[in-house]
């Protein structure tokens, strides 16, 4: 039995420990989903429909109950002037009494017509509209933010694949120059010098897993999950041809953008809002109705002789209130201004992006044609630079640098490949679409 449960606990190690693996559209989708932003979004919606009930309710009518018992003596009539005129038995026998009364009534109010009722409704319900687009913002820039990361962690992971095959090529050249070393053709340097090359090589593994370990918390982070959790990424950086124009970008961008759906559907908010403001001085009209029963008796409750009743229509028309309603239209005013500006600002800062993103896409795939060349280039003058070492026609040196730079241009193709995924995804979400179609 120990032994059975010593085996289930390393399972469950085993499996616990496990990495998970990912595509880039499943951590988009898991970050998506449990992203506190995103969440936020998604509640802040919630408020924006309750803000559409709260206005409407004024379109409908508002029904009150009221229900009220109480217990009374009235000395009133023992307080009029002329009460000292009644002769004194009289007086005597108008003795205050303790009384009952049981009243309640049902009120009906209804605004009829006001200048602002509607455009409050549509105010409130662009602000949903605003909420909607925001949240897509929301959407978007996390999709972003997380294949950015997911491609970090693949970076990363190229970084230690890079590292250690140098660290073997490394190795081998260390065996080597000890067998050379052992035939007196190599000198004791050259056995040092390779020897410190594998060192420092070593140092360079270690450094890229760490940085494997940072990319993978960047993620965990962005997809809610604990910092340390495993993973592993099942996609590739690799290079996709994009065809797209400024113009093309342009377009898309200045149609499709959430921000600037946000920043348009606010300006039109704040001109509703400057409707409201002069509704103000506006005439309304309002309905109010009550009906209810009072009696000192409780069995008269149901009597229609103590049944009481009042309906009236009441007009608000504001004559002058010292300006106040002209001084909120002005304000209302002038948030429209700056709504209209902070627009005009967006859309010059994304034509900034579209030229930015398109740059960027351009010079990582130069980078890429140049560096896929410089990697066969630089693998081929390693291995003849090896072999002239071998027949002595080149020197430990020579074998270093050849290493060298093949590390440094795989390095090159590594960084390009990730530079143009991620503005692969940045040109989608600049042009206001899910940056994860992007592969």
């Amino acid at each position: 039995m120990r032994f059975k449960a010593l085996f289930l606990l390393l399972m469950g190690l085993a499996i616990s420990t496990h990495a998970e693996t990912l595509s880039r559209a499943e951590a988009v989708a898991i970050a998506l989903h449990a992203n506190p932003e995103v969440v936020k979004g998604r509640e802040q919606m919630k408020y924006y429909a309750g803000r559409i009930t709260e206005e409407k309710a004024a379109a409908l009518p508002e029904v009150t109950a009221n229900g009220m018992m109480y217990r009374y003596t009235d000395p009133s009539f023992l307080n009029s002037t002329g009460f000292d005129e009644f002769p004194p038995e009289l007086q005597r026998s108008f003795r205050p009494l303790a009384s009952n009364m049981f009243d309640g009534a049902v009120q009906v109010r209804q605004t009829l017509y006001s200048f602002k009722l509607n455009r409050a409704i549509r105010a409130a319900k662009l602000a949903q509209t605003v909420g909607s687009a925001d949240l897509r913002r929301i959407q978007q820039r996390i999709a972003l933010d997380t294949i950015e990361a997911y491609n970090g962690l693949l970076f990363a992971q190229e970084q230690v694949r890079v590292a250690q095959s140098a660290l073997e090529r490394r190795e081998k050249h260390l065996a080597m120059t000890r067998n050379r070393r052992t035939a007196g053709v190599a000198t004791e340097l050259e056995v040092l010098r390779a020897n410190v090359d594998v060192e420092n090589q070593r140092a360079e593994v270690v450094r890229a897993e760490g940085a494997v370990e940072l990319a993978r918390a960047n993620l965990n982070a962005l997809m809610l999950r604990p910092i340390d959790a495993p993973v592993t990424a099942t996609d590739t950086l690799s290079y996709a041809a994009v065809d797209a124009t400024l113009e093309d970008v342009l377009r898309a961008a200045l149609a499709e953008r959430p921000e600037l759906e946000v920043a348009q559907t606010t300006e039109n908010i704040r001109s509703e809002l400057v409707g409201i403001a002069k509704a103000e001085s506006k005439p309304s009209l309002e309905f109010t109705g009550n009906y209810g029963r009072s009696s000192r008796e409780a069995e008269n409750w149901w009597r229609n002789d103590y049944a009481k009743w009042n309906t009236a229509l009441t007009m608000k028309i504001p004559i002058f209130d010292g300006r106040r309603t002209a001084g909120r239209v002005a304000q209302a005013q002038a948030e429209v201004g700056k709504a209209r500006q902070d627009r005009v600002a967006l859309e010059n800062q994304i034509r900034v992006e579209a030229m930015n993103v398109l740059t960027r896409l351009n010079v990582a795939g130069r980078l890429i044609s140049a560096a896929q060349l410089n990697v066969e280039q630089a693998r081929k003058a390693l291995d003849m630079t090896q072999a002239n070492y071998n027949y002595g026609a080149a020197t430990v040196l020579d074998v270093t640098d050849a290493q060298n730079a093949l590390v440094q241009s795989e390095m090159t193709l590594a960084q390009a490949l990730q530079e143009h995924a991620n503005a692969r995804a940045t040109l989608n979400y600049v042009m206001g679409r899910d940056p994860v179609e992007a592969r």
